[in-house]
């Protein structure tokens, strides 16, 4: 669970270093800054190193959890180290992700609403195409290229290529953070009828923060876990011992076709 909460950290850190430049040039020099080229170079830098920290702790915990899946027993110090070695093909790797995700971005926002859907189809298939590049790209010790190419087939080979995400951690953990949401809306409700003081407030949205950061941070664990899990069995055909048949061979199901859409 350290390799999220660094990432979070790191995250935040690389934001503020940005943001604060930014905020400076645009209050000191004539003209809008966030117009220029020199911003959107910028605003790449930052995607890129977002992406990179981002890559680099996923890397140390989908090591530290495949250790453990095979029956061994990882130290924080094994993920980082091992993400250390891999940190030129991981630079590549958020390098490649983050000019894909940045093109896509940009086409989706100058297009019409049908062409937004292709665009998303198109960044959902390289989602699912490119899903095991981390866990191969540092276990197989390939190049990013051909990593890219690996984990294609790997997922192909193994659910289909007309496939959607079945399982969603995420939609779990969305489900749970509203939840904990409910208690801050009753409490803001009834401060607005003036039956509670803004004092009362301050604790409990306090503790709904870290509820929330916890529950982020349990949430990118398990992904991390579940990642590493279904790359053992998609290139071994081994169930792990830590999940059911079910589980992982349900992660993904076909696509069901209805008419043109």
């Amino acid at each position: 669970m350290w390799f999220p909460i660094l990432s979070s950290i790191t995250t935040l850190l690389l934001l503020l270093s940005f943001i604060i430049p930014v905020y400076t040039v645009t209050n000191s020099q004539p003209g809008n800054f966030l117009d220029s080229s020199w911003f959107y170079l910028l605003f790449f830098i930052y995607y890129l190193l977002s992406y990179f920290v981002v890559i680099f702790f996923n890397t140390g915990l989908i090591t530290c959890a495949n250790i453990r899946l095979n029956g061994g027993d990882p130290t924080f110090s094994d993920g980082f180290k091992n993400a250390k070695r891999h940190v030129a093909k991981i630079f590549i790797w958020a390098l490649i992700s983050a000019t894909i995700g940045i093109i896509l971005k940009t086409i989706s926002e100058k297009s019409n609403l049908l062409g937004r859907v292709v665009i998303a189809i198109i960044g959902m298939a390289w989602s699912l195409l490119t899903f095991f590049v981390v866990p191969v790209m540092i276990f197989e010790n390939i190049s990013v290229v051909e990593s890219i190419k690996k984990s294609s087939h790997l997922f192909k080979k193994t659910w289909g290529e007309n496939v959607v995400g079945q399982f969603s951690m995420g939609f779990f953990f969305f489900i749970l953070a509203l939840i904990g949401l409910i208690p801050m809306g009753i409490l803001i409700f009834f401060l607005a009828s003036s039956a509670v003081s803004f004092i009362v407030i301050l604790p409990v949205a306090a503790l709904l923060l870290m509820y929330l950061v916890l529950l982020g941070i349990i949430s990118s664990s398990l992904n991390g876990i579940f990642v590493a899990a279904l790359y053992n069995y998609a290139n071994s055909g081994k169930i792990p011992s830590s999940y059911s048949r079910e589980v992982i061979e349900s992660a993904f199901k076909e696509k069901q076709s209805h008419g043109f859409i």
